[in-house]
């Protein structure tokens, strides 16, 4: 059997590429390799191209519908996990006092009050991002929290969102659903809590 090909967000050091990582730990998945890509188009297009195959996407991501629809009688969601997001901040450059332009991922929109600045700048990755970041290409980013760490001399921690656990959506080529809901049974999630004492 050829090993397993995930393709999904680059460049490294996404949440994409470590939640792909986690994902195969989890599936007891040892040889596979990681494509990283940029646009979920190009992977998609990847996806239907490589044997054994799987493109993974945040739920987040606006594009979700469109890459679900975009070759529906050949790509189809197989399955789906939840996973936490690396840490996320809101970082500035020091030596802007007010920020009047934001470096941020469309996903990640929801996370800050964007008429804080006067130009938004969507970009495709974190990692991307902290890069603009730190060439001047914006005053703000929205980005991980490694980048604070590497570049505390240049950068400033506006806020700390931290992990946030959301869902990832696995597509492949061969239909898995037939007609059962495919799922983890968790009754317990449902169960009302008891009020602490």
């Amino acid at each position: 059997m050829a090993p397993v090909t995930f393709i999904t967000l680059g460049p490294a050091g996404t949440c994409h590429e470590r939640a792909v990582n986690e994902y195969a730990r989890f599936q007891g998945i040892e040889d596979y390799g990681i494509e990283l890509i940029l646009d979920f188009f190009v992977g998609l297009e990847m996806l239907r191209e490589t044997p054994n195959a799987f493109l993974v996407q945040c739920s987040a991501h606006p594009k979700v519908h469109e890459i679900t629809e975009k070759h529906w009688t050949e790509v189809w969601v197989v399955d789906t996990f939840i996973y936490p997001t690396k840490h996320l901040v809101l970082l500035s450059r020091r030596e802007v006092e007010r920020p009047r332009s934001l470096g941020i991922v469309p996903a990640t929109k929801g996370y800050v009050d964007l008429s804080r600045w006067d130009e938004v700048i969507d970009v495709a990755s974190k990692p991307l991002v902290a890069e603009g970041l730190l060439r001047g290409d914006y005053d703000s980013g929205l980005t991980h929290m490694e980048h604070v760490e590497e570049h505390a001399g240049e950068l400033r921690l506006d806020l700390d969102i931290g992990e946030i656990d959301t869902t990832w959506v696995v597509y492949g080529k061969q239909k898995r659903f037939q007609g059962e809901v495919i799922g983890i049974p968790s009754p317990e999630l449902f169960r009302q809590l008891q009020p602490a004492s």
